[in-house]
């Protein structure tokens, strides 16, 4: 049987992470902390992700949170969250734009896309979001898919930056180079995509906006022909509450806090 877990959001949370219609689409698992016969502390809380959303979290579990969804976070210390959320047994979950996507989540991109990298001659990335974006926040989205494909990158450097975008580049494992742009601008929808180009054919994976359950795209072209990996469709936000509920009903840890740390770990490269 499924336990059902109370969830608080605050307003801004609300706003970027759409909370109440998550919440709603899985009545099984989730129910507002306002709807519940104790309506003491939560089980979830959801918090925005703008600066301080580290220390909004931490304070989230010391009043007694099982778990923290934190929407859009922007790169900051987590050194004190890192420490709160396992000495309290509770889970921190980032409900990102791209990285969430039920397509990466799994292994069968990973799988698809580390073949890719062993023979990959080049990567090319690009991130496209509305205007009014920070261009660094968009930046630390598309770090995150990159980290999420499971691609080590390197020596990252910043070529440019300015409030249309930016393009960064670095190596792969062996010297391959890589490079990341970021567009802002209404002329496109909102994707993260990522190529690997290889002397024999390439993978590419294209993400939608979370706003639906657009589904991702991901193809991969070897010597053999094309192949595309099954058709999903489940947005990131519906995705990473599924795995907070995850997370607290079978007591296994999660990994995003490590695999942000790591995110702000090439950010500080740029901006040394």
């Amino acid at each position: 049987m499924t336990t059902q877990l109370s969830v608080s959001a605050d307003p801004q949370a609300e706003a970027s992470g759409a909370v109440s219609a998550v919440v709603a689409s899985l009545p099984l698992s989730f129910a507002t902390a306002a709807g519940t016969p104790d309506a003491g502390t939560p089980d979830v809380v959801a918090v925005a992700g703008h600066a301080g959303w580290a220390e909004r979290a931490a304070e989230a579990i010391r009043s007694g949170a099982k778990g923290v969804v934190v929407s859009a976070p922007v790169a900051e210390d987590l050194a004190g969250l890192t420490a709160t959320a396992p000495a309290a047994g509770s889970v921190v979950v980032l409900d990102q734009q791209w990285a969430g996507n039920v397509a990466l989540v799994g292994t069968n991109v990973r799988g698809a896309i580390a073949g890719a990298i062993n023979e990959a001659v080049l990567l090319d990335s690009v991130a496209v979001a509305p205007p009014g974006t920070d261009p660094l926040h968009l930046l630390t989205e598309h770090l995150a898919v990159i980290l999420q494909c499971g691609i080590d990158l390197q020596d990252v450097r910043l070529i440019q930056r300015s409030g249309n975008g930016y393009t960064v580049a670095g190596v792969l494992a062996g010297g391959v180079p890589a490079a990341l742009q970021g567009i802002i601008t209404s002329a496109l929808p909102s994707t993260a995509s990522v190529s690997i180009l290889t002397s024999a054919g390439r993978a590419d994976v294209v993400l939608p906006d979370p706003a639906a359950a657009w589904p991702a795209e991901v193809r991969m072209v070897t010597a053999e022909g094309a192949t595309t990996l099954p058709t999903l469709y489940e947005s990131s936000h519906r995705t990473t509450w599924s795995r907070v509920h995850s997370h607290l009903s079978s007591g296994t840890p999660a990994n995003d806090l490590a695999r942000f740390m790591a995110v702000t770990s090439l950010l500080s490269q740029l901006n040394s």
